[in-house]
């Protein structure tokens, strides 16, 4: 799925998507969340992979992402798929806050939440799907 494709699958999601792009772009290539490398191919490797499963996941899921890293899947997911419930675990702070700061910028802090640790320290969080990106 490309840039296009998924603005034509996903037409609600088109600003949040591009703003998220925006700060992988910048804040992840000077924080190194993302490498540099990456941020010309952030669309097409990154955030369309990851919309390509959005249609997969069950109506109000709640999705848990283990080693989420820049938010690839999770943000991408509760980006095109307002009706689900993210948690995002990661175990570096510096991605945490880099995670919060996303998250408070696209204001869906009522839907997604990050969870600094490992998965084996993730006791007691039900999910419907858990999904993993490496």
């Amino acid at each position: 799925m490309s840039q296009s494709g998924v603005i034509t699958a996903f037409p609600q999601a088109e600003d949040a998507l591009h703003s998220y792009a925006q700060w992988l772009v910048t804040a992840g290539v000077e924080r190194g969340i993302i490498g540099p490398r990456e941020a010309d191919r952030v669309w097409d490797r990154h955030i369309s992979n990851c919309a390509a499963m959005a249609e997969l996941l069950p109506q109000d899921a709640h999705i848990v992402d283990i080693g989420s890293g820049a938010g690839l899947p999770g943000l991408v997911l509760a980006i095109v798929r307002p009706d689900i419930k993210v948690t995002l675990i990661e175990p570096l702070q510096r991605r945490c806050d880099f995670l919060n700061e996303v998250i408070a910028d696209l204001k869906i802090t009522d839907r997604v939440n990050v969870v600094r640790g490992r998965a084996q320290d993730s006791k007691g969080i039900n999910a419907d799907v858990v999904t993993a990106r490496a």
